[in-house]
């Protein structure tokens, strides 16, 4: 049944600020008023229309309408003016409509309500930059009430109200850097014109301005996580499928899906091609010596950033997605497709936008990158989040580029090393990768560090003293001592933790120093190295005669890797010992987190990893299954 509604004003009909039935109403009300705007005057007014102002601005408003004094709505306005033909940006010219409505607001409290600027002064400046510290105080003690708390109120009165009754405006540590530079800014602006107005002594000084707080990263550096990454529990949580649920079948929900689960960069998933999934066969070598021959998938995507193509290993959950979009592409637009269900045109992408026109008559125009922003707020508006500390989850923390970090901080949480880490992000410098995890020691099961605190040995087999997690961080605040991750163990050695991994005085020769600690909890990491250099071992016996030439460097070198391996061997026995002489409780919680640890490794050859290091084409290795078992 379809619904009639009638309004007598369109320009003030109170429509949804969503949802695509509206979408042509919400436009046709925004451009009604604009067809009597003067860019000339525009910004003369209390409710400067930045699109009316400079077309090249796409929407957005200067609000100064509750601003009372007239002296500091001139100098607002002069000051946007400015800021405009100097093509500064729409957020730079909105904050200096929130510095002068605080500022105003701060006003109404002195005699008078500081009308005129000589009766605000120097001394006015400075007790307004006293009150607005108290309000950041305010805005502290607001956030952490609960909603139901009477004393929210009582602060929010003390905050300065959205104009779109949208609650109190909070003033951050950032915004409270903002605010102040913004101000002053607009006063040494408008110097000449306050000093003819009798007011030299209305300025603010450089030291005034408070400095740019450094950003809080208490919870990522303590749960061990890149900045921008998700906490795992909320991406599983955003993985959920009663999450993803809540998405529209087809592009949408594929589009969300499919950027959470390979990490790629957002151009890059706009532009996948339809054709973007390849199969590749490998012989597998299993336990028992068999060879099985086993395809897995694999993305093949453009890299934008670096003009190269790329191939990512994926998960069959990960290729059933890229199917599945495939399939509603088919459904959606058979027109484009042959008899057998091959696109007619080559280009074809696999997320090409439903807009008509000729340019996309064979769908290889991409969505924009907005309606990516979009897609997720809508979908989080919906979906019932909780982030780390089991509060209601901050959109705002999620976006298409926290993904990519998500996705290099849960391979690194699984122990990935960093050389196969670069090659799954597609980096040319290992220190770009490191720029997307952090190493998380302190996201280990507690009780497991306490139990293999008593387990620890070195290469002899000599027990290490037990120590708290409390002493290990005394030491390395200290810098002289504690310990830094090295492949399969820790690092004592002082100069290295001082350099936090990167100052090896003996170039990283770990299964040779004294240095060098283990305990079972990198028992997966042990098993996996010795299967690597098992066979780098057995490819240069191959080669030994042919490819190398026999002699004794070769010999040396062949020599050199059967000793790793015994040493190794000698380490996983250790560690097995240790685990048997567990009690069943402790040996239940060990294998339990064990288990965790394993479930997201992906058997593929070591040999095509590292060959993917020197040619991309290579078959590489895809670690998280999410919601999975390794194939």
């Amino acid at each position: 049944m379809r619904k009639h509604h009638a309004v007598q004003d369109l320009v003030e009909a109170d429509l949804p600020h969503k949802r695509g039935t509206t979408t042509y109403l919400r436009v046709w009300q925004r451009t009604i008023p604009l067809l009597d705007a003067d860019p000339k005057t525009e910004h003369a007014r209390t409710l400067i229309r930045l699109s009316v102002l400079d077309p090249r601005f796409k929407g957005g408003n200067v609000d100064l309408r509750d601003i009372h004094a007239p002296w500091l709505t001139h100098l607002a306005q002069q000051y946007v003016l400015h800021l405009a033909a100097a093509g500064a940006s729409s957020a730079r010219l909105t904050t200096v409509g929130y510095a002068a409505r605080w500022f105003a607001m701060f006003l109404r409290t002195l005699p008078e309500e500081g009308r005129r600027p000589g009766d605000v002064g120097r001394q006015g400046l400075l007790a307004y930059l006293r009150w607005l510290t108290q309000r950041a105080r305010d805005t502290d003690d607001y956030r952490q009430l609960s909603d139901a708390d009477p004393a929210r109120l009582v602060i929010a009165e003390r905050l300065l109200p959205a104009l779109e009754g949208k609650g109190p405006l909070l003033v951050s540590p950032q915004r409270h850097y903002q605010l102040v530079r913004t101000l002053r800014d607009v006063l040494e602006h408008g110097r000449s014109w306050l000093a003819e107005n009798q007011a030299a002594d209305v300025h603010l000084l450089e030291r005034d301005v408070p400095p740019w707080p450094e950003r809080d990263d208490t919870d990522s550096e303590l749960e061990g996580r890149s900045q921008d990454a998700l906490p795992e529990t909320v991406f599983l949580q955003l993985m959920d499928e009663r999450h993803l649920a809540l998405l529209p079948e087809g592009t949408r929900r594929n589009y969300i899906e499919l950027t959470m689960r390979v990490g790629r960069r957002p151009w890059e998933i706009r532009h996948l091609e339809f054709n973007c999934l390849e199969w590749h066969d490998l012989d597998i070598e299993d336990p028992d010596g068999i060879v099985r021959r086993r395809s897995y998938p694999f993305l093949v995507y453009w890299m934008q950033k670096v003009r190269r193509r790329h191939k990512l290993p994926l998960h069959p959950s990960d290729a059933e997605v890229i199917t599945r979009q495939q399939d509603y592409l088919r459904a959606e637009f058979p027109h484009r497709f042959t008899d057998q269900g091959h696109p007619r045109f080559e280009r074809m992408l696999l997320f090409p936008t439903p807009r008509l026109s000729r340019a996309n008559a064979s769908g290889e125009r991409p969505y924009d990158s907005s309606s990516i922003g979009y897609w997720l707020a809508t979908w989080l508006d919906q979906a019932d989040v909780l982030d780390e500390h089991n509060q209601p989850l901050d959109p705002r923390r999620v976006f298409a580029y926290a993904f990519r970090h998500t996705y290099a901080q849960l391979r690194a949480d699984a122990d990935v090393p960093l050389e196969i880490l670069q090659v799954l992000m597609a980096h040319q410098d290992p220190s770009t990768t490191q720029v997307y995890y952090r190493v998380s020691h302190p996201r280990r099961v507690e009780a497991v560090r306490a139990i293999a605190a008593k387990f620890q040995f070195d290469l002899t087999g000599g027990r290490i003293r037990a120590r708290s997690a409390e002493d290990d961080l005394a030491d390395r605040i200290r810098a002289g001592a504690g310990s830094v991750p090295v492949p399969a163990g820790q690092c004592h050695e002082m100069n290295n933790v001082r350099a936090d991994g990167r100052g090896c005085p003996v170039y990283y020769r770990c299964f040779s120093c004294t240095f060098y600690t283990t305990d079972f909890t990198h028992l997966p990491e042990l098993r996996q190295l010795r299967a690597s250099k098992a066979e780098q071992l057995a490819t240069l016996e191959g080669a030994y005669g042919s490819v190398l030439t026999p002699g004794p460097l070769t010999a040396t070198n062949l020599e050199l890797l059967r000793l790793e391996i015994k040493q190794v061997d000698e380490l996983v026995g250790k560690c097995e010992a240790d685990i048997g002489s567990l009690t069943q409780e402790e040996r239940r919680t060990v294998e339990s987190w064990l288990h965790s640890k394993n479930k997201f490794l992906t058997v593929i050859p070591v040999a095509a990893v590292l060959a993917g290091r020197q040619r991309l084409q290579q078959p590489t290795l895809d670690p998280i299954l999410v919601g999975g078992t390794p194939s």
